[in-house]
């Protein structure tokens, strides 16, 4: 063999043998580069499906979101405590669809504001017991003092850092408060939660009614109307 032909040998043995080294490090050909290959994208899906609102019904209407907070009415007309009673049983409820990945928050009202938590918290397990729980402290009386509720109860979803929030009113009469009905108090709610309102967040109302009284769901209407909400009548 000519010593030319040897060297040429030579040669190819070296520039050959790093990339046989690498196929047979394994003894399967794993440690071959790919650089045309892709990440699989599962991590990615994790993240984004733990960042898509979930969808829950309250009283026949579905609300998606990752972030809830709720005004409830602590509300007695001369002792009759039916609605509030429904309230409670109905957000408890609803409560129980929350998975552990959303936040939410109760604000109950009457003629004081009563806070659940001050921060929208997770919905795990000990804090769905723990508001519902909070939910049979309240006592109803007759008194609809809803600017403060609806104010506070804005504030801790306005403050919350997630991407879907939304807040649910529950009403069970045109507001009044301190001796103040209607009129004057319902038009000046309705102004300072929309002002307050800079997120511009959707805020959903359910008006509950019954044959003692009637034709007191326009507030509701409105309050849903300016601020990109839903409007629902429960009759009981």
């Amino acid at each position: 063999m000519s010593l030319r032909i040897s060297a040429i040998l030579v040669i190819l043995a070296l520039v050959a043998f790093p990339f046989v080294a690498v196929v047979n490090a394994d003894g399967d050909g794993s440690g071959l580069r790919r650089p045309l290959d892709l990440p699989s994208g599962g991590i990615a899906d994790a993240e984004e499906e733990e960042d898509r609102p979930e969808t829950i019904l309250f009283y026949g209407d579905e609300f998606e979101g990752d972030c809830f907070v709720w005004a409830i009415p602590a509300y007695g007309f001369c002792g009759e405590t039916a609605v509030f009673t429904a309230i409670r049983e109905e957000v408890g409820s609803t409560l129980n669809q929350l998975s552990p990945m959303v936040d939410f928050s109760l604000v109950g009202y009457n003629s004081t504001t009563y806070v659940w938590s001050p921060t929208c918290v997770r919905a795990n397990s000990g804090n769905k017991t723990a508001a519902q729980a909070w939910l049979a402290t309240l006592v109803p009386i007759e008194a609809h003092c809803l600017m403060d509720a609806a104010v506070t109860a804005l504030g801790i979803l306005q403050a919350a850092p997630a991407s879907y929030k939304q807040m649910i009113v529950c009403g069970a009469r045109e507001p009044y408060c301190g001796g103040n009905g209607g009129g004057d108090y319902a038009d000046g709610v309705l102004a300072v939660v929309t002002a307050a309102n800079i997120e511009n967040l959707p805020i959903h109302t359910v008006y509950f009614t019954s044959s003692q009284y009637s034709g007191e769901g326009q507030f509701y209407m409105d309050m849903a109307a300016m601020n990109n909400g839903t409007f629902r009548q429960v009759n009981y």
